[in-house]
């Protein structure tokens, strides 16, 4: 899962349209990066067939789901190039998965993860926020109501480790190949985690020259 306002503030420079015209759902929100096969060593398949992606998935499962929960900010619907994002994580995971397509794409959009309250509560505010919080806060039962294992995320900070950047999860896979639930991850993917203890949940820079531009106004007109 990746926290898009932060992409955005990397990639700042660019200039992607939805980082110029975001959903307001991100700013609360994570959204899909991805669904890779892993195995338990770390290691990853990759590339396994030649099958081309084909762009008829997303009108099988909703444009409007992909736009949303999957979103390839980096280009607006309908511009040249707008497939590019999907028609790379089928190429590079999903042609490893064992999956048809729509099975593919659809098993990510089923196991979207919420994004608890206190993202959006934070959103901006210049306030750090207690790791251990945001990783509780994430906590939820599972089949049998149990939370004790946690059912865990794994935390990954840009910025020196201080700013949100993802949220990964694991999934189990059953044995016909297609997903089971949340499992907790294996450590090479735990390692992965490099928040600090207290982190930042940043806005859209968007937002930032929004506000500056209120300001100046505001500052001209009472002149």
């Amino acid at each position: 899962m990746s926290y898009q306002p932060e992409f955005c503030y990397l990639h700042r420079h660019e200039m992607f349209s939805g980082c110029e015209k975001p959903n307001e759902f991100w700013k609360g929100s994570l959204t899909i990066h991805g669904l890779w096969p892993q195995r338990r060593d770390g290691t990853w398949p990759s590339t396994c067939s030649n099958e081309k992606f084909d762009e008829s998935t997303l009108s099988d499962l909703g444009r409007e789901r992909f736009a949303t929960f999957w979103p390839n900010v980096k280009v607006s619907m309908g511009s040249p190039g707008f497939t590019s994002f999907w028609e790379h994580e089928w190429t590079k995971h999903g042609t490893c998965s064992g999956l048809t397509q729509d099975n593919y794409f659809n098993t990510a959009l089923t196991h979207f993860l919420p994004t608890p309250d206190i993202v959006e509560e934070y959103y901006g505010r210049g306030e750090s926020i207690l790791k251990k919080d945001l990783e509780n806060a994430y906590i939820h039962d599972d089949d049998n109501g149990d939370v004790s294992k946690k059912n865990h995320v794994v935390l990954v900070c840009s910025r020196n480790g201080k700013y949100l950047s993802e949220v990964r999860i694991c999934v189990g896979k059953n044995s016909d190949g297609s997903a089971s639930r949340r499992i907790m991850c294996e450590p090479s993917v735990i390692k992965e985690g490099n928040c600090d203890d207290e982190i930042f949940i940043p806005k859209f820079y968007i937002d930032n020259a929004w506000q500056f531009n209120q300001t100046f106004s505001a500052l001209i007109k009472s002149e």
